[in-house]
């Protein structure tokens, strides 16, 4: 069984050169390296082939690298990420049983991350216990839906479907996920298939992330209610209404701010509870007040996405004046 390792990137950058050596390392040894980048390289890597485009969205990256890829499993992993060494033996023991059609892993802080990415790593753990599991070792488990940051999956199925819809930019996973479900086969968790995932590096970089996904899960929702409809998706926007319109309402009822009063005092509760369940002091109060920031962008992203024209949040992609191409097929 070959593996083929598809990897979008803009650019060969220092997380390349960090990953490589984590590759070369691999206990199973029939595997592929397909770096799909933006830019023209003259590096060699090890059992890597550099495959040249234009500007356009990482599912395309990854939908061109499939084409090219002769592995009978595709494995992706975004560029700013590394395996364990044993990472492809594992996938290849799981592909064992014919029922499998994809397998996911945890996406665990590096161990030289700084402090700042190890919180908001922290936070995305906590922030809920569906996704929780993509930010540390959980229980082995079916899933109905996993990120590009570690996600192998059959070829042959893979094509079928047509690889990704990169329309939505920043679910397409969830698309994809949703369209290898109705083949009738499984799709497992495995908290041994594990690779290291450095998170953003900064305050600004971190929350303009939540916003993206938020606003990219809310258009995505209003296009597809009956396939991807999860009332913990609303949570946040449903807060930030609340925080604003419960405010001003407040200023003019005491007996509504009494009881907005209450809700404001149980929330932070629920962050508090949230800091203690870190384990540890110095994470307690960078995490409740990251954790607040962050339900308050998602949430915000949610209700650009949700009431967002038919044709997206955005024209092209998070940064229209990236001009990325949108549209192209495998």
């Amino acid at each position: 069984m070959k593996f083929s390792v598809i990897i979008p990137v803009r650019k060969i950058c220092e997380y390349t050169y960090e990953a490589i050596p984590y590759f070369k390392e691999q206990s199973y040894k029939d595997f592929e390296i397909i770096i799909v980048s933006e830019a023209d390289e003259e590096k060699k890597f090890y059992k890597t082939k550099i495959i040249k485009v234009g500007r356009i969205p990482p599912a395309e990256k990854r939908n061109l690298g499939a084409k090219y890829a002769k592995g009978e499993i595709l494995a992706f992993i975004d560029d700013d990420a590394y395996p364990e060494k044993d990472w492809l033996q594992i996938a290849f023991k799981n592909f064992q049983d014919k029922e499998i059609i994809a397998i996911g892993g945890p996406g665990l802080v590096p161990k030289n991350a700084t402090f700042f990415q190890k919180i908001s790593s922290k936070v995305y753990d906590l922030s809920s216990e569906k996704t929780g599991i993509r930010y540390k070792k959980g229980k082995k488990q079916e899933i109905d839906d996993w990120p590009t940051c570690n996600f192998f999956v059959r070829k042959n199925e893979f094509m079928k479907i047509g690889g990704f819809d990169s329309k939505y930019w920043g679910v397409e996973d969830t698309l994809l996920c949703h369209s290898l479900s109705k083949i009738g086969k499984k799709m497992i968790y495995n908290p041994e298939l594990i690779v290291y995932h450095h998170p953003r590096k900064t305050l600004k970089q971190h929350l303009k992330q939540t916003f993206f996904w938020g606003m990219w899960r809310g258009f995505f929702i209003k296009k597809h209610l009956n396939q991807a409809f999860n009332p913990l998706f609303f949570i946040p926007s449903a807060f930030v209404i609340w925080l604003t319109a419960g405010g001003l309402i407040s200023l003019t009822n005491r007996y509504f701010a009494g009881v907005y009063c209450i809700s404001i005092l149980l929330y932070f509760i629920y962050l508090i509870i949230a800091g203690i369940r870190t384990k540890k002091i110095s994470f307690f109060i960078p995490v409740v007040f990251l954790m607040l920031l962050t339900h308050l962008s998602y949430g915000i992203g949610f209700l650009r996405g949700l009431f967002s024209f038919r044709n997206g949040p955005t024209k092209q992609t998070l940064n229209p004046s990236e001009k990325l191409k949108i549209g192209a097929k495998i």
